[in-house]
């Protein structure tokens, strides 16, 4: 994909040698500190190589990163449910994009590499949480056909923002 300012996006897998880059865009919107729940990041490169390294390894995962000329600009996770059988079916996923490549359709392409991949794999739905906050994710999503299932008020304390709902978002996907 070309993105507006004539730069080529590339969407791959992750590698254990995208760590040290990895842990850089998770810290830099981690420190955000507005659109994503996690507070922490880990304290070092060899800990967020482990952590890679374990959840590429789990069956039916995708860890897909962003690449616009060897720049991590945007990271995405779909992971299957945790109760074996009972929720096989289902995808939770998790996205991340660095500030100066959102709105430029990087999050757009992700997902919809991502719908595409469930897809191939047998998911029948894919959920995720947001911040009622986040209106550029809100309408990525409803975009890419996500529909609003129900909130959970007030679930979220965020600095200058106070307390926001918590959006729970599904797509179903034809089997």
């Amino acid at each position: 994909m070309i993105l507006p300012d004539s730069r080529r996006l590339l969407l791959r897998p992750v590698r254990e040698e995208d760590a040290a880059n990895l842990l850089a865009l998770l810290r830099q919107v981690v420190a955000e500190r507005i659109y994503i729940g996690l507070e922490r990041t880990p304290e070092d490169v060899e800990s967020e190589r482990r952590w890679l390294r374990a959840f590429v390894r789990r069956q039916r995962t995708l860890a897909l990163v962003a690449d616009v000329h060897g720049e991590l600009v945007g990271f995405l996770t779909l992971e299957p449910g945790a109760f074996g059988q009972k929720d096989a079916h289902v995808a939770t996923l998790g996205i991340m994009v660095a500030r100066p490549f959102r709105g430029l359709g990087v999050g757009t392409a992700m997902v919809e590499y991502a719908v595409a991949w469930a897809r191939h794999q047998g998911f029948e739905r894919i959920q995720l949480e947001v911040f009622a906050t986040n209106v550029r994710a809100l309408a990525l999503y409803r975009k890419c056909g996500f529909v609003e299932e129900g909130r959970r008020r007030g679930a979220y304390r965020l600095p200058g923002l106070g307390t926001v709902d918590a959006v729970h978002m599904a797509l179903f996907l034809d089997p």
